[in-house]
């Protein structure tokens, strides 16, 4: 967060800086079929592009040219599941440590092979995120629809830990990644539980993006939401209690959990936001700051603004990095939300919408 503060400012002040972050979806395949995700959605309305991939050697590229850019921090997620490339992802993540950059990985845990996870070990990868979506075998395999998908993910988290203590390495750091659906907002409490026996350090939860209204069954309904707020409560208690950092506070927030689950709420919440800012530098009423400090790198070779551009970003194919950081689009996209959201903003996700509040507060004290 310092670093992004300090080139935010730098920004602010007219001084053109290099992004602090990657975003890079290495596949939009799955082996899985979560019966929440947003990708069941996009297959019905055909904007799922699985078969265009950037070869294993132009992200290798980019992985150099981040370096060159100052780029501190990566995460390499979906997409679909980055393990089913499982050798040029971890080829992209042996990189990245090379050259010193934080890395964090979203992975639904059943790929990994034994090689890979020594690989990663004695690379030093810094965080491993296991989508665990229930504590219990049977309904976390009932939600990812596949079969010993909990078995999996959970013997390779093991051995992960087995291999740290082998290698006599602290990281990776193990963290769950769970999003809050209608069939496990009362199991959080175990969920940590879990996370703690299985020596985790991080808990990070979201909401569901919807873009249809047949993934609706999955968000909470009036009822569940209030009793939502109970089980995260005491999930908030025993994270604490063990030491595993978390972000449950932000949905502890009635604007939070009511607009990021409703289709299209998320607009009128960050415009709600900046109605309360009071500050004269008009920089810290940018309605996002992503453009400024994020890169995200589709599958397929499209880069944008943010998580949820949709398709008018720009082709990184036969561009270097620093030549789509400093073009036409990603300015484009500075200016616009200077004035205010873009279209795509109305599908922004939980997290980005508590990162973005995080932000701006801490540019209120510098500007």
């Amino acid at each position: 967060m310092e670093e992004k503060i300090r080139r935010l400012v730098e920004w602010a002040k007219g001084n053109p800086q290099g992004p602090v972050s990657i975003h890079l979806d290495p596949t939009n395949r799955c082996n899985l079929r979560c019966r929440f995700c947003w990708q069941r959605s996009h297959e019905r309305l055909g904007w799922l592009d699985r078969e265009n991939e950037l070869p294993e050697r132009k992200l290798l590229e980019i992985v150099k040219e981040a370096a060159k850019l100052g780029v501190q921090d990566w995460l390499i997620s979906g997409g679909g599941e980055p393990f089913v490339r499982t050798d040029t992802t971890t080829r992209v993540m042996v990189e990245i440590k090379k050259y010193r950059m934080w890395g964090d990985i979203i992975t639904n845990g059943t790929l990994l092979k034994e090689k890979h996870i020594k690989n990663l070990v004695k690379a030093e990868w810094d965080v491993m995120r296991f989508s665990i979506n229930s504590p219990y075998e049977q309904n976390h395999d009932f939600l990812v629809n596949g079969k010993g998908a909990f078995q999996r993910a959970i013997n390779n988290i093991k051995l992960i830990q087995r291999w740290k203590e082998k290698l006599g390495k602290e990281k990776p750091t193990i963290g769950f990644n769970t999003v809050i659906t209608s069939a496990n907002y009362t199991e959080f409490p175990e969920l940590v539980e879990l996370l703690c026996e299985l020596g985790g350090k991080i808990l990070n939860v979201q909401t569901i993006i919807l873009y249809s209204k047949e993934e609706e069954i999955w968000t909470l309904n009036e009822k569940q939401k209030k009793e939502s707020q109970k089980y995260l409560r005491k999930a908030k208690r025993l994270a604490e209690k063990y030491g595993i950092r978390h972000n449950l506070d932000g949905y502890l927030e009635k604007d939070v959990l009511e607009k990021t689950i409703a289709m299209d709420g998320m607009t009128d919440l960050g415009m709600k936001e900046l109605k309360k800012i009071k500050h004269p530098n008009p920089f810290v009423k940018s309605y996002c700051f992503e453009p400024y400090y994020l890169v995200t790198i589709r599958a397929n070779g499209i880069v944008g603004s943010c998580r949820l551009f949709g398709d008018s970003g720009d082709s990184i194919h036969d561009k270097t990095l620093r030549d789509v950081w400093f073009g036409e689009y990603f300015n484009n996209a500075r200016k616009t939300l200077l004035k205010g959201p873009q279209p795509f903003c109305s599908k922004c996700g939980s997290n980005e919408f508590l990162e973005n509040r995080k932000i701006r507060l801490e540019l209120m004290k510098w500007l």
